[in-house]
């Protein structure tokens, strides 16, 4: 194939789905270095925050043992949290400002989603490559 020449009908089909590919490949090992992160556990101590507003992101705060009120914003929401609601939170001691829910989708949802899109890439990337090939060959025959 000569510099500059276009990539058609099946051929794209492959080189499409080899992109999937590296992109699921990618997804999945950022759902593993999220996991990780969490698996190893950085959020150690765990408090009950108060939710001081709601919105794109519910912003929350707790007091520590030492009496500091830490204020933090979180990525999870419930259509049942109000404003003074209490939330059960895990944090890092040495960062008490890194804290999550304490649950399910608190701990885990980044891994989840990178793990899920990863594997729907791959997949997908798989499926393509598959069939350009297939069909490249039954045009060389």
């Amino acid at each position: 194939m000569a510099i500059g020449t276009r990539v058609r009908g099946p051929a794209a089909l492959a080189i499409i789905g080899r992109a999937f590919l590296v992109l699921g490949l990618a997804g999945l090992a950022v759902a593993v270095y999220f996991a990780g992160n969490e698996w190893r556990g950085r959020h150690t101590a765990t408090a009950l925050a108060k939710i001081v507003a709601i919105g794109k992101l519910s912003a929350m705060e707790f007091t520590m043992a030492d009496g500091s009120v830490i204020r933090f914003t979180n990525n999870v929401s419930s259509s049942s949290w109000h404003v003074g609601d209490d939330v059960a939170i895990a944090y890092d001691p040495s960062n008490p400002s890194d804290a999550v829910v304490d649950g399910f989708a608190g701990r885990w949802f980044p891994a989840g989603l990178a793990g899920l899109l990863g594997g729907a890439f791959l997949v997908l990337g798989v499926v393509l490559t598959v069939i350009g090939r297939r069909a490249q060959r039954g045009r060389t025959r």
